[in-house]
């Protein structure tokens, strides 16, 4: 059956080799002669031919049967970092070489494009220009932007514009704002991206956006974070109680929103895939591997020994991804 993989990554060379020489992170450095972007203290992303190399990348897409791919810019952060218009501006290039390898890889990759978020009206034309232009199908954000969580009030005039255009937004997570005990690469892969994404999901739920904007979708990368996993522990908590003497103005119940996510199959045990299944039903998953990063074989194995009918298995494979991103069946 065929397959569309809805997270699945590149990276603009050309950004990668701009970040050279920052003092700041993140700051790229030479590696054997190319290049490793350090994020954050003892955290780097090394230098993966097959996230610049389209040909390589795509030998690997079609071993796993994978039709199409959709692309994102594959590092945990956004050009967002770097502030004002020099963020715009990259959020511009980096959208730009994206469209130019759908272009020369027909029918293979379309795209989720990248925001820099350093001006609220040049963001919202950039989405613009991703959508009706540049004929992306979504936009990627991350779990937290320029140093702010993600509900913040910067940031609201973009997501309430992309809701208004009626496209999916891939939420994928971030280096967390506080790091502490995340001292190690294993501890922010394992735990700290996920719980930074689970954290603003649920930022954005509580701040009443899904309300002003329902047409505004969400994809949680990496199956979601924890939030399938706690569903019940955030509806308990998300209603008034003696603990909890304010909770959210909500127009309905946080359950309801929860189960209005989207999430991928990026996770590496059964269990994790079975959770998310049961908890938010065959109609919201969406096939992901993060190639080429950790064990992108996997998340098929997982579909494939998932327990569901076969209906369920091309939903997740391809037929929720044609529907969301309005792709051809």
């Amino acid at each position: 059956m065929p397959r569309i993989d809805i997270h699945t990554h590149f990276q603009c060379l050309d950004f990668v080799k701009h970040l050279l020489g920052r003092s700041a992170f993140p700051r790229s450095v030479l590696d054997g002669g190319t290049y490793a972007v350090e994020c954050a203290a003892g955290f780097r992303v090394p230098p993966l031919p097959k996230i610049i190399d389209m040909d390589a990348k795509l030998r690997d897409l079609e071993a796993m049967d994978i039709a199409v791919s959709v692309l994102s810019h594959g590092l945990p952060l956004g050009p967002d970092v770097l502030g004002e218009a020099e963020a715009d501006d990259w959020a511009m290039r980096i959208n730009d070489d994206l469209a130019r390898i759908i272009a020369a890889y027909t029918g293979k990759f379309v795209g989720f494009g990248t925001i820099g978020f350093g001006n609220p009206q040049r963001a919202i034309a950039e989405v613009d220009r991703c959508i009706t232009q540049l004929g992306f199908k979504g936009i990627q954000i991350f779990s937290n932007i320029a140093g702010k969580l993600l509900d913040a009030a910067d940031h609201r005039p973009v997501l309430q514009h992309i809701g208004r255009m009626g496209v999916p937004v891939h939420l994928h997570p971030a280096m967390p704002l506080a790091q502490a005990g995340l001292d190690s690469p294993g501890l922010a892969l394992s735990i700290g991206f996920p719980y930074d994404a689970s954290l603003n999901a649920l930022r954005l739920i509580h701040s009443g956006v899904f309300d002003e904007h329902p047409g505004l979708t969400l994809i949680v990368a990496h199956t979601g974070g924890v939030l399938p996993y706690l569903k019940g522990r955030i509806e308990a908590y998300g209603r008034s109680s003696p603990l909890i003497t304010e909770p959210p103005r909500l127009s309905r119940p946080i359950g309801d929103y929860l189960a209005n996510l989207y999430v991928d199959t990026v996770c590496y045990h059964s269990e994790a895939l079975a959770c998310c299944y049961q908890v938010l039903g065959p109609e919201h998953l969406l096939f992901g591997t993060d190639h080429p990063f950790g064990a992108y074989q996997v998340p098929a194995e997982l579909l494939e020994s998932l327990d569901c009918p076969s209906s369920h298995r091309d939903m997740i494979y391809h037929g929720n991804a044609e529907r969301l991103l309005g792709l051809p069946g």
